[in-house]
């Protein structure tokens, strides 16, 4: 009997705590406009990397180019890692999964998903797995 209780009460605080419609339509706008930010920057510095010249007579000029196209490929390989987030948490909405932490099933506060749309983790959940990590011998 206590175990039906406990998990009715479960049911009504994720019911609860559920994203409302208008909550779910500014999310979804704010990704989609992170998603054109996030390609238009990629845009942007592969642009950047297609005119410099590889081959330089210079010694030192070249390793500066091949520097700054190092920079300019690592840049746009962190906004691909991001496009992907975003792309998976439009996925999520699409599927009804959005909003949860894939770590627990519990609902991500609203705050959250504010500052970080496409995040998958609740802050608790997040924080345990990156004390984890950051233990010795791991």
């Amino acid at each position: 009997m206590a175990t039906a209780t406990l998990q009715a009460t479960r049911a009504q605080a994720l019911h609860n705590q559920a994203l409302t419609t208008e909550q779910v339509t500014l999310l979804r706008e704010r990704l989609l406009v992170e998603r054109r930010a996030v390609l238009n920057r990629v845009r942007e510095r592969l642009g950047l990397a297609a005119p410099l010249e590889t081959h330089l007579p210079d010694e030192m000029d070249e390793v500066s180019v091949n520097q700054d196209l190092a920079l300019l490929f690592r840049l746009a390989d962190k906004e691909q890692k991001l496009l992907r987030e975003i792309d998976a948490a439009l996925l999520r909405l699409d599927e009804g999964s959005y909003g949860f932490c894939e770590g627990t099933g519990e609902p991500i506060e609203y705050r959250r998903l504010l500052a970080r749309p496409w995040a998958r983790f609740s802050v608790a959940y997040k924080e345990a797995l990156e004390r984890e990590q950051a233990r010795p011998g791991q």
